[in-house]
């Protein structure tokens, strides 16, 4: 049964994968063949700005929600963490509703490039805050291992969000397609609320809940932090190597970098729905190893496969995906690729440590990454190699996958892991004991009486 219940939560993951590559796909050929093109740069613009939405809505706290609702200790402490979550929704969409109505003129200026559809900002607005709650049942599901749960709930709204757009995009209606396109996640909400019963959820105590409300927030920093050192770093390197290669070259490794996207989307849905939700729980230094070698070697076996599929069939798949104009970037897609595999390990480290509750090294990892491939590109650049990019990325996840299998294979790492550990004594499953509780207490008076110089061990 146990068996079952962990082949329904992998299998999960892909078949989401799937629905989403499918309605993406989908919603882009049908509105680039019924709609102008300006039109289809309103309707993408619209939809590129609810995505926007649905990611703040709570805060950008979606992933750290699924991480601290698996540590939960029982259904006291995960009420006052789902009563945080939704504090911070309800703050966030006060803000931001209201920033919205006053401002709508100068957002469908920067959206549209003119001022006229403010009832469309408003409702794109109004729809996307007010189904927060469903992101945040949904990342309480994945934490509490419940993911085909969470992930149908989010196929569901995504399913019905394609066929409602689609229905207004083939009537010529680009607004009102992008408005129906956002009440589709109105349904995960409804799915998600009818599911979250499954937890069994008590009303939280709103003076615990205002206490976690600060690490929910540290994790949404440091996506945050990495999103945008990313993005800075991603623009900037661009601009230069336009100046030096060409639009035509610039393209090649656009495209590229977006088919290494699809992919690396893949496994970090992977790291989140499963790997995360499921390593927070686990008790003892040896099975959390164990788990983390199985789930890596899954991981690259996937992601592998993708490339050898990739090599073998790029001839039509490149044509078939993009167009025969993009045909000489499958040099650079293949390189992408290989470095999208190597990335795997660095993956693993980053949420690791975030599954530990520890985000800023999770955010240290990424960050030192990217800069090492920031200055081999910029190196490779300035020195005329069109190929810097892709040799870039290859580089830095090499270096960063070697440092990380030399700490994971270091005999010293689970000794340092376990003295740090050893000063604040936790419940199995790496889950923090609230503050003043009895049992806190009681394992301190414990430890005072430990004669060990590392205290007692931390499980």
């Amino acid at each position: 049964m146990r068996a079952r219940s962990q082949l329904a939560r992998l299998a999960s993951v892909p078949a989401f994968f799937a629905v989403r590559i499918i309605s993406a796909v989908i919603l882009l050929k049908v509105a680039t063949t019924a709609l102008p093109v300006s039109a289809y740069g309103e309707f993408a613009q619209l939809v590129q700005f609810n995505a926007l939405l649905n990611l703040v809505a709570v805060g950008g706290t979606q992933n750290g929600l699924i991480r601290q609702a698996a540590a939960a200790d029982d259904e006291t402490a995960l009420s006052a963490i789902h009563g945080a979550a939704l504090l911070i929704w309800g703050t966030t969409a006060a803000l931001l509703m209201t920033l919205f109505v006053a401002a709508s003129g100068g957002v469908s200026t920067v959206l549209i490039g003119r001022p006229d559809d403010r009832a469309v900002v408003i409702a794109i607005a109004m729809l996307s805050l007010l189904s927060g709650p469903g992101q945040i049942w949904c990342s309480i599901l994945s934490g509490r291992k419940r993911i085909a749960s969470s992930l149908a709930a989010q196929a569901i709204g995504l399913i019905g969000s394609t066929v409602a757009a689609v229905a207004f995009v083939v009537r010529g209606h680009p607004e009102v397609a992008a408005i129906a396109f956002a009440s589709g996640s109105l349904l995960t909400l409804a799915v998600s609320g009818a599911t979250i019963a499954w937890v069994k959820l008590r009303l939280p105590e709103w003076a615990s809940a205002v206490g976690q409300v600060r690490p929910l927030i540290g994790y949404s920093a440091a996506f945050a932090a990495t999103s945008s050192y990313s993005a800075i770093i991603l623009f900037g390197l661009r601009s230069l190597y336009r100046q030096h290669f060409g639009a035509a070259d610039l393209g090649y490794w656009i495209a590229a970098n977006r088919v290494s996207d699809l992919s690396t989307q893949l496994l970090g849905l992977f790291m989140i729905q499963v790997f995360v939700s499921h390593l927070a729980t686990i008790n003892g230094e040896a099975e959390q190893r164990v788990f983390i070698i199985r789930c890596w070697i899954v991981a690259s076996v996937g992601m592998v496969s993708i490339l050898a599929c990739f090599l073998l069939g790029s001839a039509w798949l490149v044509p078939l995906f993009l167009s025969k104009a993009f045909v000489p970037a499958t040099p650079v897609i293949r390189t992408y690729m290989i470095g999208d595999a190597l990335r795997v390990t660095a993956s693993f480290a980053m949420f690791t440590a975030f599954s530990r509750g520890r985000p800023s090294r999770y955010a240290a990892i990424e960050m030192g990454t990217l800069s090492l491939m920031a200055v081999v590109a910029l190196v490779l650049i300035l020195r005329g190699n069109p190929r810097a990019p892709q040799l870039a990325y290859v580089t830095a996840y090499g270096v960063t996958a070697v440092v990380v299998i030399a700490a994971f294979l270091s005999p010293a790492a689970p000794e340092r892991r376990q003295q740090r550990r050893g000063r604040w004594p936790r419940r199995a499953g790496h889950r923090t004991l609230r503050p003043g509780s009895a049992e806190l207490r009681g394992q301190f008076l414990l430890s005072r009486q430990d004669p060990s110089p590392a205290g007692p061990p931390r499980v």
